[in-house]
């Protein structure tokens, strides 16, 4: 792909919607390219705007009918041959469907409205982290550190912006998938201390994950981050290997 087809993909990214391999190709592009990473932050800051305002949304009547007419064409399919025809039976195997369909319709609705109403808290939520995270990467006297992965992470990327106070904020993309009962963990290191444990985390199926740390004292002029894969419980000293980390500040 070439670089304006990178682009085209930076307002999927803001809103979450690329599937895992764009999104494994675009954080590959973006390590390299300082152009699109501003993009992306400018259409995650955007997008977090708007959504916040938004209240939870209906399915659209076009949207309603079309679950309506699916449903509709199963019932259609379905053969019902009463072994009774005299006029009773007849009108009660009618009453019997009709039932039964308006019970299946109404399920559908139902299924149709959770659905739609978990996307749309999922989405608000992503842009709300999406400009918490703006907020802090653009406070007076904040820092951004960049984490890369290393070999059994290789394509995946963080940044952990942080201010004078110690609140910290990680997001990461393109994570590799967890073994059962395991969890990426932060760490904290200052000088030559040992590492400081922070919190853990999953990603989503995306490979994407956000985590809000609290950095020691010790941690907060110079730090530097690291990412492992612990316990779900986390971890008191770090497991090799490391799967991400930033460079030493001076």
């Amino acid at each position: 792909m070439v670089h304006d087809d990178y682009k085209e993909m930076i307002p999927a990214r803001a809103l979450s919607a690329l599937d895992a391999a764009e999104a494994r190709d675009l954080n590959e592009h973006l390590e390299k390219c300082a152009e699109c990473r501003i993009e992306l932050e400018k259409w995650q800051a955007t997008a977090a705007t708007l959504a916040l305002d938004a209240s939870p949304s209906e399915p659209s009547p076009q949207v309603r009918e079309r679950i309506l007419d699916e449903v509709r064409k199963d019932l259609e399919e379905e053969k019902v041959v009463p072994f009774r025809t005299t006029p009773r039976n007849l009108w009660s195997s009618f009453g019997s469907l009709g039932a039964m369909a308006a019970a299946v319709l109404f399920t559908a609705l139902i299924v149709a409205l959770i659905v739609l109403w978990r996307q749309n808290n999922a989405i608000k939520s992503e842009l709300a982290q999406s400009k918490e995270f703006v907020e802090l990467v653009t406070a007076p006297g904040s820092r951004v550190s960049d984490l890369k992965g290393a070999d059994l992470a290789a394509g995946a990327t963080a940044k952990v912006a942080y201010d004078r106070n110690g609140h910290a904020i990680l997001r990461a993309d393109g994570l590799p998938k967890l073994p059962q009962g395991k969890a990426y963990q932060l760490w904290f290191i200052a000088g030559n201390k040992p590492p400081m444990p922070g919190k853990t985390f999953k990603p989503d199926s995306a490979g994407q994950g956000v985590l809000k740390d609290q950095l020691p004292s010790e941690a907060l002029n110079a730090p530097v981050f690291a990412i492992t894969v612990e316990p779900e419980g986390g971890s008191s000293a770090p497991t090799l290997p490391i799967y991400l980390l930033s460079p030493a500040v001076n």
